[in-house]
């Protein structure tokens, strides 16, 4: 079965990730994106694969993506009245994977 991985990587992540895609010979597709919550620069990637290829696709993500810590503003914990700062753990690779009826190549 054909699948579509959309995997959304923090941006500094998102270079080490497309060239061992590459070097594996996995084909991707690269879209700027930004996180909701933090507002921080992500790509997402589009990337379809056979099923048997998923665990060494998801590997190389385990590999390359690292998880961040960033102090966030109070203000967007709506926690102004609290001194301390908050750390917000984030990063690494969200991946989701989705069975494809099918594959058009035009």
């Amino acid at each position: 079965m054909s699948l579509l991985l959309v995997a959304i990587v923090h941006d500094k992540d998102a270079d080490r990730v497309v060239d061992a895609l590459r070097r594996a010979r996995h084909g991707s597709t690269r879209i700027p994106s930004f996180g909701g919550f933090l507002g921080t620069a992500n790509t997402t990637l589009l990337i379809g694969a056979d099923e048997q290829d998923e665990g060494a696709i998801v590997e190389i993500f385990q590999r390359e993506c690292s998880g961040r810590q960033v102090e966030v503003p109070l203000v967007m914990l709506d926690r102004l009245r609290d001194a301390s700062p908050r750390v917000v753990s984030y990063g690494g690779a969200t991946i989701f994977v989705v069975n494809l009826q099918r594959v058009i190549r035009i």
